[in-house]
Parts: structure tokens; sequence; C-alpha cells
């Protein structure tokens, strides 16, 4: 009977060992199930973090778009307004230059209108000058030419001579005047060069 009571003490210790067993495996599975249960949350804050992040983006990529547009119409109405202000001043500058010439055309009228004679000679040098000086005034120069050393830059050479005691590529004779104006060349002279 001993013997009965210690196997039964035996089993008795042997069933709650194995009700333990048998519990944590339960709750390894429980607990397994909270950790593979553990990640889902993890990913839906990943995902909102992440939806998130994307709305942020999206909204500073919408800023920067208006800002570029913006941007845009700004350089738009500069570049309009420039051009209208650049044709303005064009039209200004024209006026003014043709308003300083009308004197002389006005003299130039006379001198046709005049009888043919010294005083007729005398009229049209007048208006020349006052011409010249008028052109001078707004910054135009005439290019020298005669007897200068060729230079394609200012001259145009549209012939070619043998000349005695000239050194090559010497300006013998101009043709027509060049002129600059604020040292850009407006008009090359017309010259005839010496080979």
């Amino acid at each position: 009977m001993d013997q009965e009571k210690e196997q039964d003490k035996s089993q008795a210790a042997e069933q709650p060992a194995e009700a333990e067993e048998t519990a944590v495996p339960a709750e390894e599975k429980e607990s397994g199930a909270k950790k593979e249960k553990a990640p889902k949350p993890k990913k839906k804050d990943e995902a909102a973090a992440l939806r998130a992040e994307a709305e942020t983006l999206r909204r500073q990529l919408d800023e920067q778009k208006d800002q570029y547009q913006r941007m845009l119409a700004e350089y738009a109405n500069y570049k309009r307004r420039t051009e209208q202000e650049k044709a303005q001043l064009g039209a200004f500058v024209k006026a003014e230059t043709l308003k300083a010439l009308l004197p002389a055309l006005d003299n130039l009228e006379r001198a046709v209108a005049a009888p043919a004679g010294d005083e007729y000679k005398t009229g049209v040098d007048m208006t020349i000058r006052q011409l010249q000086e008028l052109l001078a005034a707004q910054g135009l120069e005439a290019i020298d030419a005669q007897g200068a050393p060729f230079d394609p830059e200012i001259h145009h050479a549209v012939m070619r001579e043998d000349a005695d005691g000239v050194e090559p590529d010497t300006v013998t004779e101009m043709f027509q005047k060049g002129y600059k104006v604020d040292g850009r060349v407006v008009r090359p002279a017309m010259v005839k060069v010496a080979n």
C-alpha cells in the first residue's frame, strides 16, 4: 500500500509537471502568437508613418510647384515689361534723334529753293557742318582712312593698286567715309589699298 501511495504521489507529482509542460507550451504559443501579432501593429505604425511622410512630401511638392508657377509668371511679366520699356525707349531715342536732324533738313530745303551761286554753296556747306555737329553730339565719329594702314575691322577694300613709294597694305584712296558710334563701327570706310 505504501507502494501504491508512493506511485500515486509520484504520478501526482508528474501530472503537475506535465500540466506545467502543457501550460508552458500554451503560454509560449500565446506569447508566440503575440510575437507574431506584435509586428502587425508595427507594420500599421510604419504604414501610417509612411502615409504621413508621403502626405508631407506631397504638400511640399505642391508648394514647390506653386512657387515655380509664380516665378514663371513673374518672369513672363518681367520679360513683357522690359520688352515694352525697350520699345518705348527705342521710339523715344528715335524721335529725339529725328527732332535734332530737322533743322538740317529745313536748311537743305531752303538751299534747294535758293538760286544757284556762291551763297548756295555756302548755305549747303553750313548745313553739312550743322548736320555733322548734330551727329557728333550723338556720338558719331568719322573713321580716318587716307594714308592709314589697312584694317579690315574698320576699312572695306574694294580695289587694290600697285603704288610706288607707298608701304604695302596702306590706304591710298577713300571712296566713302566710314563712321563709328562710341567705338563700334557703324559703317566701314570704302577704300583702295596698295599692294
